[in-house]
């Protein structure tokens, strides 16, 4: 009988049930009808539920997003009560109970999954990936952990038994696969109960509970028939792990027992960081208490600081025993970014092991999975001690294909430089920064870019007529995506800069026009302002779209501040005739010489820019910044796409006209700015791997120039 049964996985589950099912449909619009009867019910249990996920959603906690959320509830629940027991309840459904769902929808449900059984996996996967996908997962941060590498996390660390928690347990991907490896061994039923109810998952988000709940009854119905499934409500919580004091659903998880209790603490915590937060209260707790777990970074470093961090810190502190393990799939950046500099001391840890996955794409953001052993703050270990550490490497097929050490240098109370492969850092450590580090500048912030970014539908005298910028439109986030056609205003506040985009290697494809509403020497003066009508109609406009639109956390209180942000616009304005550009982020270098004789040029902070009276340094810079060799060598350095001042990590020497070398460079950058402009004249979509394939063979010559006078 069995064997005729169609065995249906996550994937399936999201075909018949997802959001591009004719059964979701049916049940949106049946949701959507009862909804605009406006009943009392609905009204308080959308304003309860708008009062804990705006902190994470910020304004994204509309109506559809919640009646989104309630189809989810209402398809675990189906899930529940057809697949598991009648009665089957948990108090997170309570959150969503504001409809009755009509029998025919039940009926067609047991019709889709009738004769059928459920793979042995966390079959919520990817359905809440796609519920909770695009600009709602990205403010919670959850990363959805692929099963394979989840189970060789849970296989090489779990032992049976052990108290386990997964701090932000999402649809429970680390639990369900500690529960197969429980429910696959030999021992009794009694005993497997007793070592299933040591594990623990929290998380803040009450689908995410229930989809782990649901996705563990289901797991452990068909095993053992003596599990009672009231039981998982005093196993996952609805929490904030990072603050249970302040977030506790019903108070329902008693703190003083489970402190200092758990032997291993695996998961994968929200890859945000602090800007990504949505309230300030929030943004200041967190700050506070990377403060008392000594992790907080500069000040300049604030902004970047990671959740994931964070967590790897502050979970065991509260709930590890001394002696247990944490593992986390974290992102590769607490290795190499200056904002993880105190991260990387590991005061309260030993032991630590690194997985890496450097030819993996198994997240779009790069990721290892870190170990460590929790010893507390009072055992105290010189961190030059916690160094090599052991990582395995592997492919991307998660087979482990050689085992190195990674180390690091510069080790002070103020953190570890930078942690690297040892044959990496020897190279690196052999380097040093180059005087240009502190001679490039990130452009102006010019967001929204919305607002500022125009096309010309035609000039008249003094005036333009204008419309938004159809590409930058486009690109732009939902709540920002401001459309103006046919607005007025003096041609005196058109400024040029432009987009990453627009910049391939030695070229720049495009100028943009962009609204500033700011004199010639770059400042802004109201006064001024007033004498041109039709800017100061537009700005104004503009501007009352810009407060209200902003994020409530935001002290930035208007379009010029946030424009100008750190006088990023009006520093600009000491630029020289000629400006070197290149990328903020990227998978490799793109550098350019740009004419500023106009000076009404604003670069923005896609880019980095330097700018020199001397033509013979600016192309000389843009044939080095656009050597492969350096592209190569801040791969090593760089964890994600972000570039920033890391090529001057490198001895890039000053420019020195009697120096051959340089001289060299400087008529290579040159020439190949004219090569590459001719380029674009045949073909103005010219991508920049494009570019670097018709002109390998002169980036090669570069390359070798390069390595000359950086060895001298």
């Amino acid at each position: 009988m069995v064997a005729n049964k169609k065995i249906i996985t996550s994937k399936e589950i999201q075909e018949f049930f997802g959001l591009n099912s004719p059964f979701y449909q049916k049940v949106l619009s049946f949701l959507k009808g009862k909804a605009s009867t406006q009943n009392k019910k609905y009204q308080q249990k959308f304003l309860n539920w708008k009062q804990l996920f705006h902190k994470f959603y910020g304004e994204d906690t509309t109506e559809n997003l919640f009646i989104k959320h309630t189809y989810f509830s209402i398809l675990l629940k189906l899930f529940a009560i057809n697949k598991i027991s009648d009665d089957f309840q948990f108090q997170e459904f309570e959150m969503y109970d504001w409809v009755n769902l009509s029998a025919s929808f039940s009926e067609e449900f047991n019709k889709i999954t009738l004769n059928k059984l459920f793979s042995k996996e966390d079959l919520f996967q990817e359905i809440y990936q796609q519920i909770f996908i695009m600009i709602t997962r990205h403010k919670i941060g959850e990363f959805y952990t692929f099963p394979n590498l989840a189970e060789k996390m849970v296989n090489y660390l779990y032992k049976y038994s052990s108290k386990v928690l997964d701090p932000t347990c999402g649809s429970g991907t680390f639990l369900v696969e500690v529960t197969k490896v429980i429910l696959n061994s030999e021992h009794s039923s009694a005993l497997k109960i007793n070592a299933i109810k040591n594990l623990y998952g929290f998380d803040v988000n009450p689908l995410a509970v229930l989809s782990t709940k649901v996705n563990l009854a289901l797991l452990i119905k068909d095993e053992i028939d003596s599990f009672s499934f009231q039981n998982l409500d005093s196993m996952i919580f609805l929490v904030d792990s990072l603050f249970p004091e302040d977030f506790n659903y019903q108070n329902s998880l008693d703190l003083k027992i489970h402190a200092h209790s758990f032997d291993l603490v695996i998961g994968n915590p929200p890859w945000l960081t602090y800007k990504d937060i949505q309230g300030k209260k929030y943004q200041n707790k967190i700050r506070s208490i990377s403060e008392e777990l000594e992790i907080k970074p500069a000040s300049q470093y604030i902004t970047h600081i990671e959740l994931a961090s964070i967590f790897f810190y502050a979970i065991p502190n509260r709930f590890s025993k001394i002696g247990s393990i944490i593992f986390f799939v974290i992102t590769k950046s607490v290795l190499t970014g200056d904002h993880c500099a105190k991260f990387r001391l590991f005061p309260i840890f030993t032991d630590l092991e690194i997985w890496d996955f450097p030819k993996s794409y198994t997240f779009n953001v790069q990721n290892i999975c870190l170990k460590a052993k929790f010893i507390g703050s009072h055992k105290k270990i010189d961190v030059h001690k916690k160094y090599p550490i052991k990582t395995k490497i592997f492919n991307q097929n998660l087979q482990n294909v050689d085992e190195v050490y990674y180390d690091s240098f510069n080790i002070d109370e103020n953190g570890a430089k930078i942690i690297l492969p040892e044959t990496k850092l020897k190279f690196l450590n052999e380097m040093k920064e180059s005087k240009y580090k502190k001679k490039f500048f990130q452009g102006a912030t010019l967001v929204p870019r919305t607002l500022t970014f125009f096309e010309i539908i035609r000039k008249q005298d003094n005036s333009l007529i204008i419309s938004s910028d159809p590409d930058v439109l486009t690109r732009s986030k939902k709540n920002w995506k401001y459309e103006f056609t046919n607005r007025e205003i003096e041609s005196n506040f058109r400024f040029k800069t432009f987009l990453n985009i627009d910049l391939i290697p030695f070229y720049l494809k495009k100028k943009r026009n962009v609204f500033l509403p700011i004199k010639k020497n770059f400042e802004f003066d109201e006064d001024y302002l007033k004498s041109f009508p039709k800017a100061l109609r537009f700005y104004t406009e503009l501007n009352q779209y810009y407060k209200k639109n902003k994020k409530k956390s935001s002290k930035i209180d208007s379009l010029i501040l946030n424009l100008n942000y750190w006088n990023k616009i009006s520093k600009q304005i000491d630029n020289g005739k000629f400006i070197v550009v290149y990328n903020a982020s990227g998978s490799k270098l793109k550098a350019t010489v740009l004419m500023n004789d106009k000076k009404n040029l604003i670069i923005g902070s896609d880019n980095y820019y330097y700018s020199t009276n001397s033509q013979e340094e600016a192309y000389y810079l843009s044939a080095v910044l656009n050597s492969p060799e350096l592209s190569r060598n801040i791969e090593i350095i760089k964890s994600s796409r972000h570039i920033h001042k890391r090529p001057f990590s490198f001895p890039i020497p000053i420019f020195d006209e009697k120096k051959k070398e340089h001289q060299i460079l400087a008529k290579k950058g040159k020439k190949y700015h004219f090569i590459v402009q001719d380029l674009v004249m045949n073909n103005p979509k010219i991508t920049s791997e494009k570019v670097r394939t018709i002109i390998n063979t002169k980036l090669a010559k570069l390359d070798n120039l390069f390595k000359t006078i950086l060895e001298s």
